[in-house]
């Protein structure tokens, strides 16, 4: 059983990491670092980009495809769907705004890419659940490069949460925001798109007896493979696509 994974960066080894450490399989994960951040990009953009990874998985083998990105989710998954019919894709919006609406808040803050935000796909998704959610949407496009970079945001993303005193609770729609989830000191609900994907791959995944993960990015892999030992424990390759 075959499962590929990709993102613009980094980000979506958390989502790797999580699958995982639930379920043994084979894991293919591409990081298109050479066209990171996606979160400033075009819709066109964004579809040329997602068709290239998803051809090479289908060559590999793979009918399962889990889009890490929730700038490609809101933009393009549609689009793949239509496109790739005999393909699963499993994003991770949907399984984010399913395990949120268990948690019962009533003041959410939404913080992603300006990718992202600007579809205004997670209040909408998130008000045909419940209608009385007041939702408020930040785009924070400072912190994914810095994330990539490996320097610390603290400061950054204390200056955009501190006009929101009265959340209950926080949506971390980029993948690469579980990396940075420990800095947010307030006593609020926090759920990250990274670890929800876990309970929306269940039906589609076999496990096998060994776990085999190969990560590919499309930058330079000593940069991205620093990050990624750090994030997962494996190095990374350098993949043309």
């Amino acid at each position: 059983m075959k499962i590929g994974i990709f993102d613009s960066g980094v980000g979506g080894l958390t989502v790797l990491k999580s699958l995982s450490e639930k379920y043994n399989a084979e894991y293919i994960y591409i990081g298109d670092n050479k066209n990171c951040p996606y979160g400033e990009k075009t819709k066109d953009e964004l579809l040329k980009y997602a068709i290239r990874i998803v051809n090479y998985f289908i060559q590999q083998g793979i009918s399962v495809i889990v889009i890490a990105c929730n700038t490609c989710c809101a933009n393009v998954l549609d689009d793949l769907r239509v496109m790739y019919k005999k393909i699963t894709f499993i994003g991770v919006i949907e399984s984010t705004i399913n395990r949120f609406i268990k948690q019962n808040k009533n003041n959410v803050l939404v913080i992603d890419t300006n990718a992202t935000i600007k579809t205004n796909i997670y209040e909408t998704k998130l008000k045909e659940k419940n209608n009385n959610l007041v939702v408020t949407s930040l785009a924070t496009p400072l912190l994914v490069p810095l994330i990539e970079e490996g320097i610390d945001v603290k400061n950054v993303l204390d200056n955009y949460l501190e006009p929101y005193k009265d959340i209950d609770s926080i949506i971390l729609g980029c993948t690469h925001y579980k990396l940075i989830e420990d800095k947010i000191d307030r006593n609020i609900t926090i759920v990250n798109s990274s670890d929800c994907i876990v309970d929306n791959i269940k039906d589609f995944i076999k496990p096998v007896d060994k776990l085999k993960i190969i990560i590919y990015t499309t930058g330079d892999k000593y940069k991205f493979s620093k990050l990624s030992t750090r994030i997962i424990g494996l190095k990374a390759k350098h993949i043309d696509i």
